[in-house]
């Protein structure tokens, strides 16, 4: 299990992979909030995305997580795994360690850019 660091680590490294994607690929991705469940550590973190960037990216007591337009569960290992690129985000939600509660329409862009 990876620790709460790590994760937060991987948020940063997430961030800077963020900062640069390419313009084409910034105009699709929807402006939503967005949250993220870990419940192997108990974190959460919360985010918006704003014209294909992520902002207002803080950690959050666990029981707001479900305010966000786009709710990830997942556990530690998993989003690094995703992050580091040993995992495809796509794959890893086809075989359920990736939860996503969302608009069916919010997963449809989504997709474009993961």
């Amino acid at each position: 299990m990876a620790t709460a660091e790590s994760v937060r680590a991987g948020i940063e490294a997430l961030l800077a992979e963020m900062d640069d994607l390419d313009p084409d690929t910034r105009r699709k991705i929807p402006d939503r909030s967005v949250s993220a469940w870990f419940p192997d550590l108990d974190v959460a973190w919360s985010g918006r995305f704003r014209s294909g960037t992520l902002v207002e990216v803080a950690e959050i007591d666990p029981a707001h997580r479900k305010a966000a337009q786009l709710k990830l569960e997942l556990d530690s290992d998993t989003f690094l795994d995703v992050v580091e690129g040993r995992t495809d985000f796509a794959h890893a939600w086809a075989r359920g360690q990736i939860k996503v509660d969302a608009r069916l329409r919010d997963v449809w862009e989504l997709r474009k850019f993961l």
